[in-house]
């Protein structure tokens, strides 16, 4: 049997779209198997106005029921020959009567069971109400009622079509009744009634709509590059193409224009306006210069000069108001802006941006000398100075170019004659913005990004604003991630651990430090080390990772050289030998109190063997990790293997005599001890 299952409305918001169709389809599945419903595949379909799922192969009758289920033991469920109450509610709890209740016996002892045999029933009688609650408990973000209706709805409901082959799975709901009439293209398509399944999936592309959300998608970026010159290109955001395809029913791009005098404004602003705020997609030529035009996609079939009219007047307005901010920021020295921001509130307890911006400096000022980059410091500090000072620019602060800021900055700082690697500083310090964005290369954006992320990070948790669950309004893990995933790409040489103290030094001067302040270091660090976690395990095996972080978590960029020579030994021949040593010592010496040694209680040759190599090849070891020379260091481990086999073949570590046990325990300690240098070889799966 195949059942379809569509949902008219008016139209739905795009981003409503495809999260209300995966979970439809979770929810008819996990239904399916609630109800012992078998059926193969599950296809989902949507526009604006319609959710549609179809599922092939539904079987025509559930499977039949026959299950047992063991409760509580016979000694629990009955007490001198009387159920007891814990007997009573796991009959109640089975929905069987207590006298039906069956006694079994398990490995266990006697228990109580309740058999459950039931035929399975044809799948028509239950769709009806199985359907039904489809639609009743489908989510949304925003739901809304209409008319004198109780449900719920992202927008009105229209229509129900809901056919298993040729038949219709009648339902109701408020008035609302299930048909076999749909309807098309709102402008385009008429209403019709199908036949069967397959009669749909004709009728419905007839009248105009296209409900495959992946073809509509690519109609879209076919039909935007047939419009286009062959010395044009056009800017195809996957966000915004995904958004514009869950716009239409059917989708027709048309060409517009605007006046080329606009051009005057930076291109990004522009692009911006057309994007962000109209839905349309721009037109470069070649060398990436935008040009005076645009693609609008029509929800329809056809050209038409009074909508592309309509929308070139509608851009015309928002570029006006665009030049219109533009000129009115150049008017006033963006530094002018600075000074607003004493009045603009970061964060309630972590004050304003003024006070964030003076923060930020004295952490730039902590990594230049870090760094040895004190050559740096006019250019880096005049970054952080005015790194924030577009906000309440007229482009920004009217909230219609959010997206713009730190690009504006840049831009009016060339304009007011700023060095241009303050302004590659004040662009580039948002830098990634995102999971994949850009880094940045300049020192003044690595230095101000690290700085500014480090203020936001440290003091949110200094004043207890820490994310929970889906909850992170600051985005602190993008700003943990934006500092891990900066400092490898710069390969910069630097302590998490310092750099923390160093803005909870700034907080505390500040007087906004809210919090214990040893705790707040121990949370920041745990959660850098969760971020280190998530970005090297896209780079290594996950073993790899933990080995290396359990013993460095502080330095990144020695983290990761840790754990590259560690891969690399990996695959070297002996190097399962010295993970198996290290596994065993380590185990062996958990228990160790102390790692000092009392020679005078060596009873073997193998203790004082073992001894020697430990004392003579310490300094040796210490030696090679402060040189960052970790082949070197595995190789000097890897040379333990013959003497502290013979050591385990020799002696027996669990000693009768208390003294002498717990001094070859602690002589072990002391052999795991160099063998966790790198990483805790101990924990690595084995290979």
């Amino acid at each position: 049997m195949r059942l379809l299952f569509e949902i008219g409305m008016e139209e739905n918001p795009a981003r409503f779209l495809e999260p209300a169709l995966a979970e439809l389809k979770k929810n008819f599945m996990n239904k399916c198997k609630a109800e012992r419903i078998a059926h193969g595949e599950v296809k989902m379909y949507g526009t604006p106005r319609r959710l549609i799922l179809c599922a092939e192969e539904v079987a025509e009758q559930q499977e039949d029921l026959n299950e047992l289920n063991i409760g509580p033991a016979k000694s629990i469920a009955f007490l001198n020959g009387e159920i007891t109450r814990a007997g009573i509610g796991f009959a109640k709890s089975q929905g069987i009567d207590p006298v039906d209740l069956e006694i079994i016996q398990t490995d266990k002892g006697e228990y109580i069971a309740a058999r459950k045999s039931l035929q399975g029933q044809a799948t028509k009688t239950l769709l009806p109400e199985l359907l039904k609650s489809l639609v009743l408990e489908l989510s949304f973000p925003k739901s809304m009622k209409w008319s004198d209706l109780k449900i719920r709805f992202a927008r009105p409901i229209e229509w129900f079509l809901a056919m298993a082959d040729s038949e219709v799975v009648e339902f109701e709901i408020e008035g609302m009744k299930s048909s076999n009439h749909s309807k098309g293209h709102r402008f385009f398509g008429k209403e019709f009634t199908v036949n069967s399944v397959e009669d749909y999936f004709v009728k419905i592309r007839e009248n105009n709509v296209i409900i495959d959300i992946q073809e509509r998608k690519k109609m879209i970026r076919e039909d935007i590059l047939s419009k286009i010159a062959e010395d044009e290109q056009v800017v195809i955001e996957e966000g915004l193409l995904s958004e514009v395809t869950n716009l239409v029913e059917y989708p027709y791009p048309i060409v517009g224009t605007f006046n080329s005098d606009f051009l005057e404004v930076p291109q990004e602003v522009l692009i911006i306006s057309m994007e962000v705020h109209q839905r349309y997609f721009p037109i470069l030529d070649k060398n990436g210069k935008l040009l005076p035009k645009f693609v609008v996609i029509r929800n329809g079939i056809e050209d038409s000069d009074n909508v592309r009219i309509g929308n070139e007047k509608v851009l015309s307005a928002r570029l006006a108001d665009a030049r219109f901010f533009y000129k009115e920021d150049l008017r006033n020295h963006l530094e002018n802006n600075v000074e607003k921001l004493k009045h603009v509130v970061f964060q309630k307890d972590l004050g304003t941006i003024y006070q964030k911006i003076t923060r930020t400096q004295e952490i730039c000022e902590i990594l230049l000398a870090k760094l040895h980059l004190e050559e740096k410091r006019e250019t880096v500090l005049r970054t952080a100075y005015l790194a924030k000072a577009d906000l309440v620019s007229n482009m920004i602060g009217e909230k219609e170019f959010t997206k713009l800021q730190g690009f504006m900055g840049a831009d009016y700082a060339l304009k007011f004659g700023e060095k241009e690697e303050v302004s590659k500083g004040i662009r580039e310090h948002y830098y990634p913005r995102f999971q994949g964005d850009e880094l940045p290369q300049v020192v003044e954006g690595i230095l101000v990004g690290i700085a500014d992320r480090l203020d936001t990070l440290v003091g949110c948790f200094g004043v207890g604003v820490i994310p929970s669950g889906s909850k992170d309004p600051f985005a602190l893990r993008r700003a943990a991630l934006g500092i891990v995933n900066i400092i490898l790409n710069s390969k910069l040489d630097l302590s998490l651990r310092e750099l923390v103290n160093a803005s909870l030094d700034t907080l505390a001067k500040d007087g906004v430090l809210k919090r214990d302040r040893a705790e707040v270091e121990k949370e920041v660090m745990e959660f850098f080390k969760q971020r280190l976690i998530n970005v090297f395990s896209e780079k290594m095996d996950r073993d790899i990772v933990a080995a290396v972080l359990e013993v460095q978590s502080e330095d990144a960029m020695d983290a990761f050289t840790r754990m590259q020579a560690l891969k690399a030994f990996l695959t070297e021949e002996g190097a399962k030998d010295l993970l198996d040593l290290a596994k065993r010592v380590g185990n062996i010496s958990k228990e160790a109190k102390s790692r000092e040694v009392n020679v005078t209680l060596f009873q073997q040759e193998e203790e004082k063997e073992l001894y020697h190599y430990t004392e003579k090849t310490k300094m040796e070891i210490e030696s090679l990790v402060s040189d960052k020379n970790y082949a070197g260091y595995l190789a000097a481990v890897l040379a333990s293997k013959e003497i502290v086999t013979k050591y385990f073949n020799a002696v027996k570590v669990m000693d009768e005599n208390v003294e002498v046990q717990n001094n070859r325990i602690s002589q072990l300690g002391l052999l795991s001890s160099l063998y966790q240098k790198l990483a805790d070889l101990s924990v690595l799966e084995e290979r």
